[in-house]
């Protein structure tokens, strides 16, 4: 069962090919993550589209909504990248 403490990473968008893919990251640790995996000296800024890269992977637009208002209620952080089904899995 999940817990409202657990933090989340799904691929968002329908699976198959397009121009571009959305990974979102909910959760209390959905900061802390992508920290780790954006190549970033410093924090994102609530709402704003970032550009930025994850580390080894894609060129991405990356949007940090925090609690309580976003879609979830938490913290997101949403990573828009090239819909390769092969980048978002990564």
């Amino acid at each position: 069962m999940f817990s409202t403490e657990d933090t989340i990473v799904a691929i968002a968008t329908p699976p198959g090919r397009g121009g571009l893919g959305v990974v979102r990251i909910s959760g209390p640790h959905s900061q802390a993550i992508s920290r780790v995996l954006l190549d970033r000296e410093h924090a994102l800024k609530p709402r704003y589209a970032t550009l930025t890269r994850v580390r080894g992977v894609d060129e991405v637009i990356a949007t940090l909504f925090v609690a309580p208002h976003s879609y979830t209620g938490q913290d997101v952080v949403e990573i828009s990248a090239h819909g390769s089904p092969v980048v978002l899995r990564a």
